[in-house]
């Protein structure tokens, strides 16, 4: 029997709100002194980041232990942040979707290892092996669909159409697979996009609708939406910069993504969903939102990946499985561009953590650790201090004549649709939609030069596959070029 399903087994065993399996943590302090301790460890961690604001929730078990915002929800403003303060949640709208599809399972209306083409027949794949894709190679990122965020991931309104999905949806079907479904790994946010469409198209009502009373409601979830233009209250995100360390951006929101990473929601609605999980669906409502069993299949690992958080992993239905507090941990990040949301589980110690910060900045993940030091009753270590140096502008090398000339265009990838343009003699990108310039490396790959802290020593790279022009940045893909 796995460690996991060992997990699922002895708490059944001691009631849906009884014992935690595995070593007890230590002894908790009492919750007046928790709460000092946790703000301390929290405010030390974003003074010397120079955050601007976010919140944390911790869950044990069936409770509430710990909720409160600190720092800035608008630092021109000064709105604080709060455990209610909304914002998008990225990539963590993942496990949500994938809540959907099981509990269309549930109800018998889809199977987790039954052809997509079974839900989707308008859907024509170019690539022939796209019948072969599975609910469940959608569900773990082994279906082959390419990665990538078509359109403009930056619109000023953003992209709200009611049609967005399945305009997607269509149009992902005619992009290359990128390797045979269940053969590989690659984490694609067209993938669960159309988990999206099938969800609409099997439910017979809007995504958003669907998820909204399916999952959000039952969970308690009620300041949670995909309606992310209509959510009230968001935060201002930010992009960490060397000479401007808070720069207020506009986050990556399209519509069509909405499945994919698009969820409104606030930290508060997140540990409702923590507490369903640690408890075998159990809601803080006192109702069954799933079975124990189909909790358990969301978080069995079923491929290897790379995290987002760096590092191997293995990925179940939308979450990470690993070892990587010391223990079971089941996690999840994401993030728009600006704002940044993390899940972490210890189902041994029946543990939940939900932060939210309104800067991409994972240099502040450590303070998760710090958290659960203080939790298991230890004192936390004091956050280490930053500096802010930019790095020395790359030199750069001369290239063969015509080397930059072939990788112009506009790619599809993560981030929308990223240019590759000349101005004069020098080469530029909209990537993550701020100008930078890129200096060569060498033919094929091009360092990107600007203020952002995330992008010192990153390159672009270019690659031919095929009759294709890919764009990778290291050992991730980022996209393909859809026009020269």
């Amino acid at each position: 029997m796995t460690k996991l399903f060992w997990w699922v087994a002895a708490s059944s065993l001691c009631g849906t709100l009884g014992c935690a399996a595995g070593k007890p943590i230590a002894e908790k302090p009492a919750e007046g002194d928790l709460a000092a301790k946790l703000d301390a460890v929290v405010k030390d961690a974003f003074a010397k980041r120079e955050m601007p604001g976010g919140a944390l929730v911790v869950v044990r078990g069936n409770r509430v232990i710990y909720s409160a915002g600190h720092g800035y929800a608008d630092i021109a403003t000064k709105r604080p942040y709060t455990d209610t303060s909304t914002t998008v949640i990225g990539s963590t709208s993942k496990p949500l979707t994938a809540l959907g599809v099981l509990r269309l399972v549930q109800l018998g209306k889809v199977a987790l290892d039954a052809p997509i083409a079974r839900y989707l027949p308008d859907l024509r794949f170019r690539d022939p092996r796209g019948t072969a894709i599975t609910v469940r190679h959608l569900l773990n990122n082994r279906s082959g669909i390419v990665a990538g965020f078509s359109g403009d991931a930056y619109a000023d309104p953003p992209i709200q159409d009611a049609g967005a999905v399945e305009r997607i949806a269509r149009e992902s079907a005619t992009y290359p697979i990128v390797f045979a479904p269940g053969q590989g790994y690659l984490y694609s946010n067209r993938g669960w996009l159309l988990l999206g469409y099938l969800i609409q198209r099997v439910a017979n009502e809007p995504v958003e609708t669907f998820m909204r009373r399916v999952v959000f409601e039952p969970l308690g979830m009620t300041q949670t939406t995909l309606e992310f233009w209509k959510a009230p209250g968001m935060v201002t995100g930010y992009e960490e910069g060397y000479q401007v360390r808070n720069r207020p951006r506009r986050p990556s929101l399209h519509r069509g993504y909405g499945p994919s990473g698009m969820t409104a929601s606030t930290p508060a609605d997140m540990g409702r969903l923590l507490m369903a999980m640690l408890n075998q669906g159990k809601t803080a409502l006192g109702t069954q939102f799933l079975t124990p069993e189909l909790i358990a299949e969301a978080v069995r690992p079923q491929a290897d990946a790379e995290s987002e958080l760096g590092g191997p992993t293995r990925y179940g239905l939308g979450w990470e499985v690993d070892s990587t507090f010391g223990s079971l941990t089941i996690k999840k990040a994401g993030s728009v561009g600006t704002m940044v949301t993390l899940w972490v589980m210890l189902p041994e110690q029946q543990l939940g953590l939900a932060f939210a910060f309104n800067r991409e900045d994972y240099q502040v993940v450590p303070v998760v650790k710090s958290v659960l030091t203080v939790l298991a009753g230890g004192t936390a270590q004091p956050f280490p201090s930053s500096t802010w140096t930019p790095p020395a502008r790359p030199t750069g090398v001369a290239t063969r004549p015509g080397a930059a000339q072939r990788w112009l265009g506009t790619y599809d990838t993560h981030s929308g649709d990223t240019k590759i343009y000349r101005r004069g003699d020098s080469l530029f990108t909209d990537y993550e939609a701020g100008e930078a310039a890129l200096v060569a490396a060498n033919d094929s790959s091009y360092w990107i030069v600007d203020d952002i802290v995330k992008h010192a020593g990153k390159s672009l790279d270019f690659r031919r596959q095929g009759k294709a022009i890919t764009l990778w940045s290291g050992k991730d893909s980022l996209g393909l070029r859809v026009t020269p």
